[in-house]
């Protein structure tokens, strides 16, 4: 993922959605966020798509939640294991700041949908969570005090340390510059407050919308218009139901998170009669790169100067500043017991060779040497670390909010190199949200309640009524996501047979899948429909069509539809 960054940066998305497909052998959490994260960048069709993988991650992330959380309850022996262990297996423990920003997605897709009572129910979530994230941080913060303090009570490991700053030769500058000390923590986001707060204001939900935008305000006191949102919170919401405009909230991603690779740090001892190898391993975030901030936007007539309210790339160095404490703990504490492996693999070597000829005492100190460096390498095999984050995140989120006529509006902007992009985008009366993802010389532009967002609804006919059916399908759209960002596309009647009968399968429970469907992402050929004879008596299915469906039994199946469209 670190190695395709150059073709999400220039806008390529079908190029990083292959990259994606490929890079992940196994479809864990960050599989999904990443898919998930491209997916809704493509245009408006794809976000029914976005959405699926999107919750796929969502329950996976709400899984690790509920195992963490079990984990730190437990005996202090068994939290000192959990916090020096590898982590390091085919699942992925989501960032903190990620897990916040997943909501905030999810939320916008629901917008994009017009589904604002969805997109409530994701600020709630989020800010459930939160209490969880901030319970966590602090037993973990307690455990590794006590582990280190054990530590220093054991002999072998009494010279651990949890303290980067005694690391010589990691470059604490990059995790300790102005801005991250200034960072509350690595979790709450700004934005995500605010969304939320416009979510609850837009459903007229005043005692929940007034803590957000506080929040908001909170992490962020130099955002002018947090200060106005907070005190015509009262009076909007008095008046939702007769503005006879549309209040706007402009969202406008830009940069492109700063990867995180591994670190390390070899070092040799002299102890006994030879050199003993140690290494150490730390993740290592790298600098900031490609920050764009745009001056204005125009909407309309009217134009406005969007402000910085999250910065997502200090919030991942903060994160990691956060999580060293552990890493050092663990790789510290290792690399004394690697010592003292080496050392015993020396001294067992030479008292071996002594025995074997006492005569020369050279050799025995050469085994010995041998088979300290040998246990030193074997040792390095243990010395790794999780570097995987969700690389497509921005690194820079600005807002502004401003009422515009309703109706079509032409939207103006300047992309990073220079380019200035327009599009015709349709408001309407109450609350609305025009999102911007901006690339080097591209942009992806969403807005709220946009009929293309929704899925598709096909329409299969019997002879005495009709039944309707919603499905999201996968169309192909302009890879180019230049202004007009989307190109939709009708699909085509195979694309809509298979879907019908994807769905149709689905309601009828005659599949064995135990676990959600992995979400489309290109457009294939797809399967023969297979259709019931009373709804289509021309065409009768053949054994070995029905054989292919997971979970057939001939008996009953038409009587399952049958039941399905009385």
């Amino acid at each position: 993922m670190n190695e395709s960054k150059e073709q999400f940066k220039n806008g390529n998305l079908y190029n990083s959605v292959a990259t994606i497909q490929e890079a992940f052998k196994t479809k864990n959490t960050l599989y999904y966020l990443e898919m998930g994260q491209v997916q809704r960048l493509l245009g408006p069709s794809q976000i029914p798509n976005s959405i699926h993988s999107l919750r796929i991650a969502d329950a996976q992330v709400e899984r690790w939640e509920i195992e963490t959380n079990e984990r730190l309850k437990k005996s202090f022996s068994d939290v000192s294991s959990y916090l020096l262990s590898e982590g390091l297996n085919s699942e992925y423990d989501p960032k903190l700041y990620e897990i916040s920003f997943l909501s905030q997605t999810l939320a916008l897709n629901h917008i994009a949908q017009g589904q604002w009572h969805d997109a409530m129910v994701e600020a709630k979530k989020m800010a459930q969570r939160e209490k969880v994230i901030e319970e966590l941080v602090q037993r973990k913060t307690s455990a590794i005090s006590r582990v280190e303090q054990n530590q220093q009570n054991n002999p072998t490991t009494r010279g651990a340390t949890s303290r980067i700053e005694e690391i010589n030769g990691y470059p604490v500058n990059l995790l300790d510059d102005d801005e991250t000390r200034n960072l509350k923590n690595s979790y709450q986001n700004p934005s995500a407050y605010y969304l939320s707060a416009f979510i609850y204001e837009s459903q007229g939900e005043t005692s929940l919308a007034a803590p957000g935008y506080r929040l908001a305000l909170e992490l962020r006191p130099s955002v002018s218009f947090f200060k106005s949102s907070l005190a015509n919170l009262e009076a909007n919401v008095k008046s939702r139901n007769l503005k006879k405009s549309a209040d706007t909230l402009v969202i406008i991603d830009t940069g492109y998170m700063p990867k995180i690779t591994p670190y390390k740090l070899n070092q040799t001892f002299t102890i006994g009669n030879g050199p003993k190898l140690v290494t150490l391993t730390f993740p290592v975030i790298e600098k900031s790169t490609e920050r764009f901030s745009p001056n204005s936007i125009v909407l309309g007539n009217t134009s406005v100067g969007p402000e910085l309210v999250t910065n997502l790339d200090t919030m991942a160095r903060k994160n990691l500043k956060d999580d060293m404490p552990a890493y050092v703990l663990r790789a510290s504490s290792r690399a004394l017991v690697s010592l003292a492996a080496q050392y015993a693999a020396d001294r067992a070597a030479q008292q071996s060779a002594s025995r074997k000829n006492q005569n020369n005492n050279n050799n025995a100190a050469i085994a010995g040497a041998i088979a300290g460096l040998l246990t030193g390498l074997a040792m390095q095999s243990v010395n790794v670390t999780d570097v995987r984050h969700w690389s497509t995140l921005p690194a820079q989120t600005y807002m502004a909010r401003i009422s515009l006529p309703i109706g079509p509006n032409l939207l103006k902007y300047t992309t990073p190199s220079g380019i200035t992009l327009s599009q015709t985008i349709n408001l309407v009366g109450g609350y609305n949200v025009v999102y911007i993802r901006m690339f080097r010389d591209k942009a992806a532009v969403l807005t709220s309640n946009d009929p293309k967002a929704v899925p598709p609804v096909f329409n299969v006919f019997r002879p005495s009524e009709k039944v309707l059916l919603s499905t999201p399908v996968l169309v192909n759209e302009d890879a180019s996501i230049s202004a007009p960002v989307s190109v939709s596309q009708e699909p085509t009647p195979a694309v809509a047979k298979a879907s019908f009968f994807e769905g149709l399968k689905s309601l009828v429970g005659i599949s064995t899948q135990t676990k959600p469907e992995e979400p489309a992402t290109m457009v294939t050929k797809p399967p023969e429909l297979i259709q019931d004879p009373n709804l289509v008596p021309s065409n009768t299915p053949s054994s070995s069509n029905m054989d292919a469906i997971s979970g057939y039994e001939a008996p009953n199946l038409l009587d399952r539809f049958q039941q399905l469209f009385k």
